[in-house]
């Protein structure tokens, strides 16, 4: 459980809201007028805290967003929000029980949810719903060879009130291509969406990766290649927290980065030549240098794989971690920072992990998954509940 009571530790996640709401403008101005729209706030808004994230989009007037889990959208409903909220994962009869109650929008992907949902609708009363088709991804979602069935079955039960009908690309980055991965899926989405137009339902296809190029593509004045509409239903996430997961696409604009990960120097010392640092010595000093202590850990968070890999600001510059990364802590080189200074004076200085600092330097989270050998959406959402969020702009 997330701490509720006063923090004493100088680490916190600055989270910029005035940067959502550029990459909000950002991502609704690439999207085809008239499609479907609903930012991703699942994984507690990929780490950046789903209530806080959330309410501010609907401020910002979104009227749809996504969750993974049942609970998140629970929690969102009890905090206020009034936007749509679709569910993008699986659910028993209890589950679906608890869609109904706290009047989410499920996008159903099996037989048994589908009729788990529809033995809770009383005759004459209808629910919206979503439908899933697997394209590739191969994880959930129904069969292409399920249409014709799934027809019958909408026009026999009214009390589901299908919605919109979806797919879900496993490679978005490769968009860019006719001949690609996303082009194959789409096509194949497209040649079944069309089977249930008689309800008019929303169609949406495409995370942050597939928006970007598709809306690049259609630059070239297209809306349609190789057979697939450039207009499509989008459901962004990783660049509406300020990353783009595809490069080389600086001409559609500039994501901000929405967390800042920060804390401060909690101990400096001078170390010998050929001292060593946290456990195993892994990193023995090449030089007299001075060490900082930073009241960061893997148990924030902050992966262990980030050991003698990863850099942090301090002072506008970038200083190496060093030694193994531990649960509590991690230790930095400020040897050239501090120089002939007391090191005590450098105590308390101010330590950004990745985000802005307070000055406005950079340090991305595509960095540390670099040094970490993963992904941004991991960096972002391994933040852990110690941690404060803190909000501003």
């Amino acid at each position: 459980m997330a701490f509720s009571f006063e923090q004493h530790r100088p680490t916190q996640a600055v989270i910029h809201l005035d940067h959502l709401r550029h990459n909000l403008q950002l991502l609704e101005s690439l999207t085809a007028e008239g499609q479907f729209f609903c930012p991703m706030v699942k994984a507690n808004a990929y780490g950046h805290g789903d209530v806080e994230i959330a309410l501010a989009l609907e401020q910002a007037g979104v009227t749809a967003m996504g969750v993974g889990l049942i609970e998140e959208g629970v929690l969102l409903r009890s905090m206020g929000l009034k936007s749509q909220l679709l569910f993008f994962g699986t659910m028993d009869a209890k589950g679906a029980r608890a869609c109904i109650d706290a009047k989410l929008t499920p996008v159903l992907s099996s037989w048994d949810q589908v009729r788990a949902l529809r033995a809770l609708i009383p005759n004459g009363q209808t629910f919206g719903v979503h439908l899933k088709f697997d394209t590739g991804m191969h994880r959930l979602g129904f069969e292409p060879d399920q249409v014709e069935k799934l027809v019958e079955y909408f026009h026999e039960n009214p009390e589901l009130d299908l919605q919109g009908v979806m797919t879900h690309l496993h490679s978005g980055e490769d968009a860019l291509d006719p001949q690609g991965e996303s082009f194959k899926q789409l096509r194949a989405f497209e040649s079944l969406a069309g089977e249930f137009d008689a309800w008019a339902p929303w169609r949406h296809t495409l995370n942050s990766a597939g928006l970007l190029n598709l809306a690049r593509l259609r630059r070239s004045g297209r809306d349609e290649m190789a057979g697939v509409s450039l207009k499509q239903g989008v459901r962004p996430g990783l660049a509406l927290y300020g990353l783009s997961p595809v490069e080389g696409l600086s001409e559609l604009g500039e994501f901000k980065p929405v967390m800042s990960l920060r804390s401060k120097v909690i101990r400096v010392r001078r170390i010998k030549q050929g001292e060593g640092v946290a456990y195993g010595h892994r990193w023995k000093a090449p030089r007299d240098s001075v060490i900082g202590v930073v009241p960061v850990g893997y148990a924030d968070g902050y992966h262990r794989a980030l050991s003698g890999r990863a850099q942090v600001l301090c002072d506008g510059r970038r200083l190496p971690v060093v030694g193994n990364v531990t649960m509590d802590y991690f230790m930095i080189d400020m040897t050239d920072l501090v120089g002939d200074g007391t090191p005590e004076a450098f105590q308390w200085k101010e330590v950004t992990l990745f985000g802005y600092d307070s000055k406005g330097n950079l340090l991305s989270a595509i960095e540390l998954a670099e040094w970490s050998q993963t992904i941004s959406w991991e960096i972002l959402t391994s933040v852990g509940e110690r941690v404060p969020r803190v909000i501003d702009g």
